[in-house]
């Protein structure tokens, strides 16, 4: 049975409210990935997603900065469509209407998904604003309500 597992990328922020009292929000995307989860399967995609953060290389923010870790998720499975690019000298941007189709109907490694999935092992969450990762290991229990979690250090 393959390893699975959840993939959290958080932003936490403050702002002052309108009445001057400083307000904390979190937000989280999810994605799923369904197969080799563990470490040794995910680290090597995650850790390109990191060094790019922390180069500055994309936005370490959610609503920019989260779309490449889908990418990279597809460069690993090798399933972005060819495509056909502009004439040179006049775009370097892919053309949309040559777009072939795709080559799995999987986007690639990492799929968005609503919450974390029951049948994961390993829960891998980043910190988008210092690009800190943790890892977490699921500690099966009895009872999926007795499941619990241990921070893994590699």
């Amino acid at each position: 049975m393959s390893t699975r597992c959840n993939v959290i990328l958080k932003e936490s922020y403050s702002y002052k409210a309108n009445n001057g009292r400083t307000v904390n929000r979190t937000k989280e995307l999810v994605y799923y990935r369904h197969s080799d989860g563990y470490p040794e399967g995910t680290l090597p995609s995650l850790n390109k997603f990191l060094e790019l953060l922390r180069e500055n290389k994309i936005r370490r923010d959610l609503s920019q900065g989260a779309g490449w870790l889908i990418l990279i998720g597809a460069i690993e499975y090798n399933t972005i469509p060819e495509y056909e690019k502009g004439a040179e000298g006049k775009t370097e941007y892919g053309l949309i209407d040559t777009i072939k189709e795709p080559k799995s109907w999987k986007v690639g490694a990492y799929e968005p998904t609503t919450e974390i999935h029951g049948d994961i092992e390993f829960l891998y969450e980043i910190n988008m604003r210092t690009a800190e990762l943790t890892i977490k290991r699921r500690v099966f229990g009895e009872t999926e309500k007795l499941d619990s979690w241990e921070i893994i250090e590699l």
